[in-house]
């Protein structure tokens, strides 16, 4: 009988202890593909800023949205003149209204001579965010086409997500 009673709260107190353990992370390849608008801040004529927003598909959200701030600070590089150091933050919505938290860094190259269209090659951290991405991790490499007139643009990302 005192060997039941022991096998019982073995048992026992190994369910309740594995049954407590968090659902282990696992890493995922995540790719994003969107169409958006950026609404440009300047100070005295100088571009300082976006207020950026898209429609997209991605990968573990489906159709999403994307809302976020780009600050641009001048990269200084007499190699590359006119290229912007490109920093933020923002959120990503599913459909369902689950959110990944994103903060990213790029540098934004100047359009060629002749065209109205640059390139900001931003790597974007996932950085926590709601339901199924609470605790979010890891990261993309993205490639940010914007009309400097219109303010529209494409993005694409390519990384992966640890959730």
């Amino acid at each position: 009988m005192k060997r039941i009673l022991n096998s019982t709260v073995i048992a026992l107190v190994a369910s309740l202890l594995l049954g407590s353990l968090t659902v282990m992370a696992i890493d995922r390849p995540f790719a994003l593909n969107g169409k958006g608008v950026a609404t440009f801040i300047t100070d005295g004529g100088v571009l300082v800023g976006a207020d950026v927003s898209s429609s997209s598909n991605a990968t573990h959200l489906g159709l999403c949205t994307t809302v976020g701030r780009v600050n641009y600070t001048p990269a200084n590089d007499p190699e590359h003149p006119g290229r912007l150091l490109s920093s933020g933050s923002g959120k990503i919505t599913a459909a369902n209204g689950d959110t990944v938290q994103i903060e990213f860094s790029g540098e934004l190259d100047p359009p060629p001579a002749g065209s109205i269209t640059a390139t900001d090659r931003p790597v974007f951290r996932f950085v926590g965010g709601t339901g199924h991405f609470v605790g979010a991790s890891g990261k993309a490499d993205a490639v940010v086409v914007v009309n400097l007139l219109t303010g529209a643009l494409e993005i694409t990302m390519v990384g992966n997500i640890d959730y």
